[in-house]
């Protein structure tokens, strides 16, 4: 299970790497779509995930869930301003 969590810290560098160069929305997409698959394992795995993680799988997730909300402040903005760029040009 821990190999999930490197798995999706690996994919939130991605997706700030992403972020930081030209957006290109392949690797956005990428990068977002292998978040949402390794979180709806962890979601499913959640109450076997509580019952046995050591402190060390305890402060990955921590630096996991500190990259997911440094990345939500940077990227959610210009998600906004891409969907209503894209509802203009409808």
């Amino acid at each position: 299970m821990i190999n999930k969590f490197q798995i999706l810290d690996e994919s939130l560098n991605m997706l700030a790497v992403a972020d930081n160069n030209k957006f290109v929305s392949e690797k956005f997409k990428e990068a977002n779509t292998q978040i949402e698959k390794i979180l709806l394992e962890l979601k499913s795995n959640e109450q076997i995930l509580k019952n046995t993680l050591s402190k060390d799988h305890k402060n990955i997730i921590e630096n996991v869930l500190s990259k997911i909300e440094k990345l939500e402040t940077k990227i959610l903005p210009k998600a906004d301003l891409l969907a209503s760029f894209s509802k203009s040009k409808s």
